[in-house]
């Protein structure tokens, strides 16, 4: 995949916070992503999943996935800009994989954050938003759901993002372990699908 060179630019830091701060504005719908993480994880699970979806199809899930309530944008050059800097960081994340997918790190691994409980969300978000990129296209994820050995590798993305209540169940030694298999079970599901 040949992209323009400016489409293909990894995200700053400040384009980052840029794109989460209109997460959180009264511009972006209420159902709308809250969180960086969430945006990471959605877009991992989009190009480590079984099939490429085109941008009109993934972008207004980030915004809306029940209603399809849209951002209002300011002028046509701030739309622009927030289109780009999503398909930028949709880019980045498959170039990691098309690269050297074995030293993928999800976002949250890639950061300092203040103190453990802000880390603690921003995993949760990261792994919530994951599943909510499976379910785009859920139908074409069954192979990997309906397999039990398959299956284990999306656990901790349903534990970590509290779609299951193992999470409160479970020992805090065991949550560390599904962190740190976290990744390495992320590679695994895009070699599966790659297979």
């Amino acid at each position: 995949m040949n992209l323009p060179e400016q489409l293909s630019q990894p995200l700053t830091h400040e384009e980052l916070g840029l794109l989460e701060g209109f997460f959180i504005s009264d511009s972006a719908p209420v159902e709308s992503f809250s969180s960086i993480e969430m945006l990471d994880g959605y877009m991992t699970a989009l190009i480590v999943g079984p099939e490429e979806i085109a941008p009109d199809l993934w972008m207004p899930f980030i915004w809306d996935q029940e209603n399809a309530a849209a951002p209002v944008f300011s002028s046509e050059e701030e739309e622009k800009m927030i289109r780009e800097l999503l398909v930028r960081h949709m880019n980045s994340i498959a170039k990691q994989f098309n690269d050297a997918a074995e030293e993928f790190l999800p976002i949250f691994e890639q950061y300092t954050y203040n103190d453990e409980e802000e880390k603690n969300i921003a995993i949760e978000d990261w792994a919530l938003g994951f599943t909510v990129g499976m379910e785009l296209k859920h139908e074409s994820w069954s192979p990997l759901l309906l397999d039990e050995e398959s299956a284990m590798l999306v656990l901790p993305m349903f534990v970590l993002g509290k779609i299951t209540d193992d999470f409160e169940n479970l020992p805090e030694e065991e949550i560390l372990d599904l962190i740190n298999l976290l990744p390495g079970f992320v590679i695994k599901i895009y070699h599966y699908w790659k297979a």
